[in-house]
């Protein structure tokens, strides 16, 4: 049997071990251990492709130049093309499939889960100023560019590890203060221990008894003198992970004839949004394995929730070119500056557990208990972005081809109150360049448009060698799309417009990181439907 080495029941701690643990934890200087990575930066940087209705039923081709007010986010050049001025706007309408895959040893259980979401898509007006000759036209408006929504459920039996294993500290990462009590002799039953912890969910998984010190443990030179909860038996875990939020620009945004047939624009975009994050996790003790008896712990049940929200503000411009020679034939070039976001994240960790005796303890429910929660400001700093596009126009159909080259491995991270120098060097060392493509073709047949597009975003993530877990291996996250339209223009002066994308890609999630823990793979189907209409004035 351990000895009770604490100088308290569960129902009755001292303050002095609690307070002992805080003061080291502020005094770290801790951040959210959930965001701010390389990861996190890659996803506030994505888009999807296709901002507005036609753009999106093309595949999100644009760089070319379409006389859309999605020019303004593939190659601004295109505004020049606008024969009218022009009030648009859409509603955008996603609905979401995950199909997850919860695998532990041989042990595998699938579940499914759908999500929807509706938003603004785009409201705008295009002014075409009236000229002698050529074209002139400026342009206003916000349009979204990347949705979040997402939610993976997933639920399975472990009989192989636990989340109490995960809290467990590491060497370096807890100190152990200890007083031989009123014998002053060390090993006796009267000695006092007080832990303290450099590491947030350690000390919250200590506060609740989902982890423990052991005194033999301590007397023997064992290097981690704790041990979990959990220690045999087989655990029902389920969890769910949920994503919401999404990213919208403000556009300003011109463009001009600068000679016959060759158009030249500019725009100036404020992109703001919105990231929300919570991951639970349950744990039961399914068959009462840890009852108690033969050296287990008479553990019941564990809650683990974490969140963050994080709100980004930028900064970017963009330049472009559109080329339209007599013979149906046009091509464009844009050129994108790196994105300047500015990033305000909270965050914060509730647990609860309990166990067979009826004690039940919640920390991170209160104010007062604020360890693993706070807030964090920083910055990032996105690549360059470089379009090429071509289109051609014979009788009814046009057809379009773009092509996008981003460079990740200059993807930066920045703090002034945190340094970001191994986050920055991972992604020099793993993050690489890419080209995204997106074709799509237009066909006119009395008042309708029909539009077909595909496109693809490669993953730009290559992990070293020696950064590969043999076990789980890559992931190739490379995004396909799927896109189709319908334009009904019944006169020169309204248009409804009309456009489905389905995006697809495989992502994979762990509910923590131990030896032979938990592995949850994702098929993800995000479906966007969107409405528009147009009023040319």
């Amino acid at each position: 049997m351990r000895r009770d080495t604490k100088i308290f029941k569960r129902s009755n701690r001292i303050a002095g071990v609690a307070i002992i643990a805080s003061l080291i934890l502020f005094g770290a200087g801790s951040r959210a251990t959930l965001a701010q990575t390389a990861f996190d930066a890659l996803r506030f940087s994505e888009r999807q492709p296709g901002s507005g209705v036609r753009s999106l039923g093309m595949g999100g081709v644009g760089a070319a130049g379409i006389a859309d007010y999605s020019a303004v986010y593939t190659n601004p050049a295109g505004l020049g093309l606008f024969k009218k001025s022009t009030l648009s706007g859409s509603l955008g309408i996603y609905s979401i499939t995950d199909d997850a895959i919860y695998t532990v040893g041989s042990n595998s259980t699938s579940l499914s889960n759908d999500q929807s979401d509706t938003r603004l898509g785009h409201i705008a007006y295009v002014h075409k100023y009236p000229t002698a000759r050529g074209s002139l036209v400026m342009a206003i408006g916000i349009n979204q560019v990347q949705s979040f929504s997402r939610e993976l459920v997933y639920s399975g039996d472990n009989g192989d590890n636990s989340a109490t294993d995960f809290f467990m500290p590491l060497p370096g990462e807890f100190e152990i203060d200890a007083d031989s009590g009123q014998d002053g002799i060390f090993g006796t039953d009267d000695d006092v221990f007080f832990p303290s912890f450099s590491r947030p969910l350690s000390f919250i998984a200590f506060e609740l008894f989902a982890i423990d010190f052991d005194a033999d443990l301590y007397d023997s030179g064992d290097p981690i003198p704790f041990f979990p909860a959990v220690t045999t038996g087989t655990v029902r875990q389920t969890g769910s992970v949920t994503e919401s939020g999404a990213m919208t620009e403000f556009n300003l945004a011109g463009a001009y004839e600068a000679a016959q047939d060759v158009f030249l624009g500019a725009s100036v975009n404020i992109p703001y949004g919105k990231w929300d994050f919570d991951r639970f996790l349950s744990e039961e003790d399914l068959q009462n394995d840890n009852d108690g008896s033969g050296g287990t712990i008479d553990f019941e049940f564990l809650e683990w929730d974490q969140f963050v929200e994080s709100e980004l503000v930028g900064i970017n411009a963009r330049v472009g070119a559109v080329i339209r020679p007599d013979n149906g034939v046009r091509a464009g070039l844009s050129i994108e500056s790196p994105t300047y976001y500015s990033i305000t994240e909270t965050f914060g960790t509730i647990m609860t557990v309990g166990f067979d005796d009826g004690y039940v303890d919640t920390y991170g429910d209160s104010v007062q208990e604020d360890v693993g929660a706070g807030e964090f400001e920083y910055e990032i700093l996105t690549p360059w972005r470089f379009s090429g596009g071509v289109g051609f126009t014979t009788g009814d159909l046009t057809v379009m081809l773009d092509g996008e080259y981003v460079d990740w491995s200059t993807l930066e991270l920045d703090s002034g109150t945190f340094s970001f120098t191994d986050e920055n060097r991972f992604i020099r060392q793993n993050f690489e360049s890419v080209v995204n493509v997106s074709a799509g073709l237009e066909y006119r047949f009395d008042s309708f448009r029909a539009r077909l597009g595909v496109a693809s975003k490669k993953d730009p993530v290559d992990l070293l060698p020696n950064q590969i877990d043999p076990e789980l291996g890559t992931l190739n996250r490379d995004r396909s799309y799927f896109s189709a339209g319908v334009t009904y223009a019944p006169n020169s002066q309204f248009a409804l417009d009309i456009a489905w994308s389905q995006e697809r890609f495989d992502d994979r999630f762990l509910p923590y990181e131990v030896t032979g823990g938990p592995v949850v793979t994702e098929e993800i189907a995000r479906n966007r439907f969107s409405v528009g209409a147009r009023f040319s004035l």
